[in-house]
């Protein structure tokens, strides 16, 4: 029935907008005319006599003139149902302050429990004073916050309060509703409380144009770990964002989530979820992927071959794998390229190393050489000797660009 409500509500908003205009339309025209004929229906312009022997331009005027009154009207109306409205809010805020916050927190963070008659009381009380769904997501709001920032026993509580005031239908409604912010409020508390019932809908919800919609939404799944290998983030047909893969990454290390099932990830044709596998690769340091990983070195995405470089340069231990780095180091983007040369520091041949090193000084730009040249300092100091001296402009600034950080 809630859900009902709202849609009536969201639709006979947008339907009154639709009819306006239509009504503007039918009376430009219907202004102009005698009388109108709808089938068995004779519509009489009572204006049409004053309106006859004036001008094409008086009569727009004229008509105008008559907009312009309804308009003011109509926005009179909404100003008087503002303000109602926003007093409204504000004596319910008032009282949330005054009589919901204190009571409860003296309930959960209160030493002797309440007795079976004195819960029933006070949540009869509280119930009656949650009459407006203002008040009521007031004070699911609060009860998240409490939830998240809080562990043991308090936790535990708010928890048993929210299942106490059975809002269920709320969250539910608010979930399939046609508006955002109420689809977002519902799967802040779905998540929070790991409410189960919802993760069919919620995956539904990865899949929608709407960004922000589809990254809540894909945050709600992992914390409700129904989903728990990521699978389904192959299924997405909208193209992640860097702020959804930051933010998805975030999540999993607060989850401490592994069972995730990184080669599918690292081989999905989807640019974004191919990325996020393999960083994911990275972090937990899963370096029996190598292979995976060297796969998606040189692909056409930069974003891919950039984090399968980067991913591969933290699993690199051995000699071949230091060679490996050198010989693809052309396909590498520019800051896989200076990772590379940061990397060589750990390669047990300082000989190709140094070797390698002088080439990116006498053939790089000036953010390589530079890079290059730090890592000299600690291999070749004669190489930095030879460098102070040479006849390249460009190598001689980076030479003393290092020295001088390193003074």
């Amino acid at each position: 029935m809630k859900t009902f409500t709202i849609y009536l509500r969201y639709w006979s908003i947008r339907l009154s907008y639709l009819l306006l205009a239509s009504l503007l339309i039918f009376g430009s025209y219907f202004y102009t005319v005698p009388q109108v004929e709808i089938g068995n229906y004779i519509l009489s312009n009572p204006f049409f006599s004053d309106s006859e022997h004036i001008s094409s331009w008086l009569y727009d005027v004229d008509y105008f003139i008559f907009i312009f009154t309804v308009a003011i009207v109509i926005i009179f109306v909404l100003i008087i149902y503002y303000n109602i409205n926003k007093i409204r809010k504000e004596k319910t805020d008032k009282q949330f302050l005054n009589l919901f916050v204190k009571k409860l927190f003296d309930y959960l963070f209160m030493v002797e429990e309440f007795t079976d008659d004195q819960k029933k009381e006070r949540l009869k009380s509280l119930k009656k004073a949650l009459n407006t769904d203002h008040a009521k997501r007031l004070f699911i709001n609060t009860l998240v916050d409490v939830h998240s920032q809080t562990e043991g026993i308090v936790k535990e509580k708010t928890f048993r309060l929210l299942k106490a005031i059975k809002f269920d239908y709320l969250i539910y409604a608010y979930l399939h509703s046609p508006y955002f912010r109420h689809k977002l409020f519902a799967l802040k508390v779905i998540s929070e409380f790991n409410l189960e019932g919802y993760d069919k809908y919620i995956l539904k919800l990865t899949k929608r144009r709407n960004s922000v919609l589809h990254a809540e939404a894909i945050i709600a799944l992992l914390k409700l770990k129904v989903y728990s290998n990521l699978l389904f983030l192959t299924d997405l047909k909208m193209k992640l964002t860097l702020w959804d893969i930051n933010l998805i990454i975030k999540t999993i290390q607060e989850l401490n989530k592994k069972d995730i099932n990184y080669s599918v990830l690292i081989q999905s044709v989807i640019p974004e979820i191919s990325a996020l596998g393999l960083i994911l690769a990275r972090l937990h340091k899963r370096t029996e992927l190598k292979t995976e990983v060297i796969m998606r070195i040189g692909n056409s995405s930069k974003l891919v071959n950039e984090e399968a470089f980067l991913t591969f340069i933290s699993f690199a231990s051995q000699q071949s794998d230091f060679d490996y780095l050198i010989e693809k180091f052309s396909i590498a983007t520019h800051k896989a390229q200076l990772m590379i040369i940061q990397s060589l520091s750990m390669s047990p041949d300082n000989v190709k190393t140094i070797q390698f090193l002088n080439w990116i000084v006498e053939n790089k730009h000036f953010t390589h050489k530079t890079e290059a040249i730090r890592q000299l300092l600690e291999l070749d100091l004669s190489a930095i000797s030879r460098f102070k001296q040479s006849e390249d402009k460009l190598i001689r600034q980076s030479c003393l660009q290092v020295l001088d950080i390193n003074l």
